[in-house]
């Protein structure tokens, strides 16, 4: 009887626990979908915030050319370092971990955003590397650098664009909803 009732606990504890597991892995309910949802468009919008930053700095590299001192183009250089580690990384890593519960277009839009943010934190490195080893040379005798200073202003331009371009469509496709139109599934 006693071995009885031990088993039976045993396996109503076995049974508990292939509750508990099924529930965590469980497909996120429809209104955790549209916080998610929510949130994913928030994180764009950080990063639109972020790439136009980096692309004013990037902007302030090309336009002060030669005449800038080594110490400027390392400050806008460091800005844009600071810019990508602490405003595009972390929202980009929170959007890839959402990534496979939002909608088709919104993760071709995040690997689309990856792209840019990847080749962006290459050639800001470059950029940096080349400086640094560079001592006093000119940059208008330094093609290299000025050509990934070029580079990171068109990956933050493509951020921006496709940024705005997704948040443009969310607000679209909420209206579209809220007015009641039928949406294809995607």
């Amino acid at each position: 009887m006693l071995s009885k009732s031990i088993s039976r606990s045993i396996s109503m504890l076995a049974i508990a626990g292939l509750l508990t597991a099924s529930f965590i892995t469980a497909e996120p309910t429809k209104a955790q979908q549209v916080e998610m949802q929510k949130e994913g468009i928030e994180l764009i919008g950080q990063m639109e915030d972020v790439a136009r930053d980096i692309h004013f700095n990037a902007d302030r590299l090309n336009t002060l050319g030669h005449s800038s001192s080594k110490f400027t183009r390392q400050h806008h250089l460091m800005q844009i370092k600071e810019l990508v580690n602490n405003g595009l990384r972390p929202a980009l890593k929170r959007l890839t971990e959402i990534q496979p519960e939002l909608k088709s277009w919104h993760q071709d839009v995040i690997d689309k955003m990856l792209a840019s943010a990847t080749r962006l934190a290459a050639d800001t490195n470059s950029a940096i590397l080349n400086q640094n080893g560079s001592g006093n040379l000119p940059t208008m005798l330094n093609p290299e650098y000025k050509e990934l200073v070029s580079r990171i202003a068109e990956h933050s331009e493509t951020l921006i664009k496709t940024s705005d371009a997704a948040s443009s469509y969310a607000a679209a496709h909420k209206q579209a909803e809220e007015a009641g139109l039928r949406l294809p599934k995607h």
